[in-house]
Parts: structure tokens; sequence; C-alpha cells
């Protein structure tokens, strides 16, 4: 690659990101509303069915991360990219057409069959940016994400208020059919040499390393954290303004509002753990995450949670990019694919359990309670980090 031949990729990659991103956050806060407003599910039963389609796809995505990465590292990651962004298209459309919550959890079950499009992502920025670029690549693609972030709550809002919520898993499966034809015309992964000795289909020798342990594990918590609110965050937001009118336009608006101050922090923050060390960056953005995603508990009105959720962006903004880039630094080249899978199994763990658990514990303890321990629970984790990593980050 010459000097400047990584700034394509990146920006194709974080284009793909960016959409990804947008297609999710369409349409996965508003499940709940989907279940109530249009599969007709009973009230009493919404907190468990939310749960339940929200998480099955995390947990069988998750399994497979692994698969598709050593596949990825075997045979080509770019490959893998275009088989996930092809398959999700396929099943965001087949959530559009479901008629029933039995349908819709079929078609979540698809999903994630099809998963795998992040992990990809990840490896190919991390296989083809220049070693001194890989905080910035991380801190842009986040940021790209953080963009569709903002962008689909507040699309998936208007769509679902206008047109019906429908409309917007369709124009999700666009945008991932999107991302296929940039990866496919745009994205050039360097040559990949076959493995030609035998070897066991996963390395799990690379597990024994504490700093990969460490992030993997961090990666659980982390996303238990952000995505543990997912299936009761509107159903909140309607609670404080005491009515649903208007219900999906309002909690796209407010999911959308710590976009932006993710979208600020996420490079400045991928530079800084470049500069400074990533652990550090973690350790402090930990900390506040934690105290700033419980005090969203604080506010009384929903535009003193907006004001919470758009502080707390700046402190969010470097977790995900910065396990990341741990994890680029202490694997091995050839093994890249793999790591992220055992990542992306970790973090959607996370992101199955906290949304189960938070649907849950809402019926018995309240929707504050829920919000509260989902920011709370990083500081068990922030403190192992510190214990284990005290020469580090001296």
């Amino acid at each position: 690659m010459n000097k400047n031949g990584w700034i394509i990729p990146l920006i194709v990659l974080t284009a793909s990101g960016f959409l990804m991103e947008l297609s999710f956050t369409m349409v996965t806060p508003f499940l709940p509303l989907y279940l109530v407003q249009d599969l007709k599910v009973a009230p009493d039963d919404v907190n468990l069915w939310s749960g339940a389609v929200f998480s099955v796809t995390f947990f069988i995505s998750g399994l497979l991360g692994p698969v598709w990465g050593v596949i990825a590292d075997r045979k080509s990651r770019k490959l893998m990219a275009l088989r996930a962004s092809v398959c999700l298209a396929i099943s965001y459309t087949l959530c559009g057409l479901v008629s029933t919550v039995e349908g819709l959890f079929a078609a979540r079950v698809f999903q994630g069959l099809s998963a795998g499009l992040y992990p990809a992502l990840l490896a190919l920025v991390a296989t083809t940016m220049p070693n001194n670029k890989i905080g910035l690549s991380m801190g842009l693609l986040q940021g790209g994400m953080t963009i569709g972030g903002i962008g689909g709550p507040f699309i998936g809002g208007v769509l679902s208020t206008q047109f019906g919520m429908r409309n917007s898993f369709y124009i999700a499966g666009v945008a991932l059919a999107i991302i296929t034809v940039l990866i496919f015309f745009y994205c050039k992964e360097g040559k990949h040499e076959p493995i030609k000795e035998k070897k066991p289909f996963f390395d799990f020798s690379v597990l024994k390393s504490p700093a990969i342990m460490q992030m993997l594990i961090g990666s659980a918590v982390i996303y238990a954290a952000l995505f543990s609110l997912q299936p009761i965050f509107p159903l909140y937001i309607a609670e404080l303004q005491g009515s649903m009118d208007n219900i999906t336009l309002v909690a796209g608006t407010v999911f959308s509002i710590s976009g932006i101050s993710v979208m600020i922090a996420s490079p400045l923050l991928g530079a800084a753990g470049q500069k400074f060390g990533f652990m550090k960056v973690l350790l402090i953005c930990l900390v506040l995450s934690a105290a700033v995603i419980a005090l969203q508990v604080v506010p009384d009105s929903v535009e003193g949670l907006t004001f919470w959720r758009f502080l707390g962006g700046f402190a969010v903004a470097g977790l995900i990019p910065t396990v990341n880039a741990i994890l680029s630094q202490v694997c091995p080249p050839e093994e890249k694919g793999q790591i992220y899978g055992f990542n992306f199994l970790t973090g959607h763990v996370g992101m199955a359990l906290g949304p189960l658990i938070a649907a849950w514990a809402a019926g018995v303890c309240g929707y504050a309670f829920v919000i509260a321990a989902s920011g709370l629970i990083l500081l068990p984790y922030a403190a192992w980090l510190i214990l284990c990593n005290r020469k580090a980050i001296k």
C-alpha cells in the first residue's frame, strides 16, 4: 500500500459502519413499539417478548462470531463482510414483512445467523490501516457508526410516525445492500495467503493472553451496560412525558442526541489513546460513563434526560474503539479475524443478557433502577483493570 493508499479504504469502511449502524438504530430502539402497535402483542407480554426478540439475535450472532472470524482469517475478510451484508439486508426485509410476534422472532433468529459484519469491518481496519493510524482509524469507524446512530433513531421515528414502522425495516435492508456494493467495488483486501499447515479450527492459545481476555470480558460488560436500556427506554420516556403521544419521534430524538457528542469525541479519544495510552483513556471513560449513565435517572422530564444523554456521549465514545484498538495491538496479525470474532461473541453475550435481564428487572424494580444499574456495572470492571495493569498505567 502506498503512502496514502489507506485513505480510500478507510473512507469506505467508515461509510459502511455508518450505514450498518443507521440500519440497526432505525429499527432496534422501537422494537417494543413495533410489538404493540403493529403486531398487537398484549401489554402484559410486551416486556418479555421485547427482551426475547432483542436478545435472540445477539445470542446466535455472538456464538457464530468466532466461526466467521476464523473463516475470514483463512479465506477472506472481505468475503465475510459481503456475506454478512447480503444476508442482513434480507433479514431486515423479513422483519418488515412479518405479521405475528412469532414471525418476528424467527426473522430475528435469521438475522443472528446472518451477522458478522461488524467484526469483519474491524478486521479489515486492523489489517489494512498503518499501525500508527490504528487509533485514529478505529475512532473514525466509531465516528461513522455514531453518525448512523444519530440519524437512525430520528429517521426511524419519523418514518414510523408518518408511514408506519415497517418502512424502517425496508430502508434498513436497502442500507445493507449499499454496504455490499461499497465493499465489493471499493474495499481492496491485501493478498491473502492460505494456511497450508494443518491446525485446529480455533486457536484457543491466543486466549491465554491476559490483555486479550481483559478486553474480551470488557466487551461483554460494556455492551451489557450500553444495551440494557434498549428494550425499556421508549417506555421509560413515555412514562416521563405521561403519554404515548409521538413516542417514536420523541424516543428517536432522545436516542440520537448522545450520538452528536459521541461523534465529536470518538476521533479525539482515539488519537488521545494513540498518544497517551489506550488503557488510560479506557479507564477514564469507564468511570465517567458509569457516573453519567447512572445520573440519567435524576431528571423527571424528557428534556433533562436528553441533556444527560448528550453529556454521556462524550464518555461513552471512548469505550468500544479503545477496546478494539488494544486488541489490535496485542493480537497476532494472522489471528485478528478470530480475535475480533471472539470479541464479537463476548460483546453479543453482553448485548443479549443485558436487555433480557433489564426487561425482567424493569417489571420487578422499575425503570429507574435498571438505568442506574446499567451505568454502575462499569465500575467493578474498571477496578479490575486497574489491579491488573497497575504498572502499565503509572
